[in-house]
């Protein structure tokens, strides 16, 4: 009997990720599916030191999480035997690996569950990176990789003209694209720019939480990988007040959320955008999500994910406790679940993904 493909994709989704590579091989029709499913199911990426887990949380009545030791058996994730300590940031269960010292001048793009890298080096040195993307508006995904640095010129009136000198890799080509950035709005060069650990991948394009020092406002910024530009996305719906920096993430991979949380209190606020998000942001609407209290270390920036399913409202937030121990918090409704994590975290190299099998291009 031969079943439904909706049936058929329902039952892979309830499998455990590293089984799935098994199920590739019952039949044609699961190897096609496996090739193009997204695990929807996302788990916490943790650099501890000497090791990399990913962790699983089970949203059911009584919250559990699942700890699975990631092999590092590629010698760009490694350094005397030790993994490197990366931030990592996702794009269809890719991970973008950027180091958080020692040399910054090489990135590794990574497919945990198939344990497949790429190394990629830059012919310019000194960049930031921000991230990976794709042209939404192709058929198929043209990955590249997206950074930049600032440089300085003389004007013919003898001042200095800071501008950003954008970096584009083509994982197709293995060539980089330079763009000087000459005429690109203030807003861009204001306050915070692009963190290494924050960035949110959505529809190829990459965004992030910037601060305009003049207005107080928070905002929105993206990389369009269809354009090569950098644009202002949005503007937040609130200025700057006694929260601290916003933590921008996806929400159901097609919408954005927004966690505030308040540095004098426990109080955090969550955010979502009302549609999904498609083109520019002019008819963005923000709407509250949820509000809740939990006592954690405000020194420590965490991840997060939410939701809204069977189990009602959802919040889940790697964070360190009062006590400074690592922990996930689960929220549902008036419920909270604390679950200590067992070992320490470090604050950079905790990122929520969700496991895909795409391969490294």
């Amino acid at each position: 009997m031969k079943l439904p493909c909706e049936l058929v994709e329902e039952i892979l989704y309830r499998v455990p990720p590293l089984s799935l590579l098994r199920c590739k091989t019952v039949c044609k029709q699961w190897n096609t599916l496996l090739n193009h499913l997204s695990l929807v199911r996302p788990q916490l990426l943790i650099w501890t030191g000497p090791k990399i887990y990913s962790v699983g949380v089970n949203l059911k009545d009584d919250p559990k999480i699942d700890i699975r030791e990631l092999p590092v058996d590629n010698p760009y994730l490694k350094n005397n035997n030790y993994p490197i300590p990366y931030n990592f940031l996702p794009c269809d269960g890719l991970l973008f690996c950027v180091p958080r010292w020692g040399n910054i001048n090489r990135v590794v793009v990574w497919s945990p569950w198939l344990r497949q890298t790429r190394l990629i080096v830059p012919q310019e040195n000194c960049f930031t990176f921000g991230g990976i993307g794709y042209d939404s508006g192709k058929p198929e995904k043209g990955y590249k990789v997206f950074g930049y640095r600032f440089l300085d010129r003389k004007l013919n009136n003898g001042k200095f003209q800071v501008y950003r000198r954008l970096a584009i890799y083509k994982f197709e080509t293995n060539e980089w694209k330079y763009i000087d950035a000459m005429n690109e709005d203030k807003t861009s060069q204001t306050g915070i720019g692009i963190s290494f650990d924050k960035n949110v991948s959505l529809n190829g394009n990459l965004y992030w939480i910037a601060y305009n020092v003049k207005t107080g406002e928070y905002l929105i910024r993206c990389f369009d990988f269809s354009k090569e530009t950098i644009k202002l996305f949005c503007v937040l719906p609130w200025k700057d007040d006694s929260s601290d920096i916003p933590i921008l993430s996806a929400y159901r991979r097609e919408r954005f959320s927004v966690l505030k949380q308040f540095s004098e209190t426990n109080k955090i606020e969550i955010w979502v955008t009302e549609n999904k998000i498609s083109g520019d942001g002019a008819n963005v609407v923000w709407m509250e999500f949820m509000t809740v209290s939990i006592p954690f270390d405000k020194d420590f920036c965490p991840s997060y994910f939410i939701d809204n399913n069977t189990y009602g409202k959802s919040l889940v937030m790697c964070c360190k406790d009062e006590d400074q121990n690592a922990c996930i918090y689960v929220v549902k409704g008036n419920a909270s679940t604390k679950i200590p994590i067992g070992f320490d975290v470090y604050e950079v190299c905790q990122r929520f993904y969700v496991p895909s099998l795409i391969p490294v291009p």
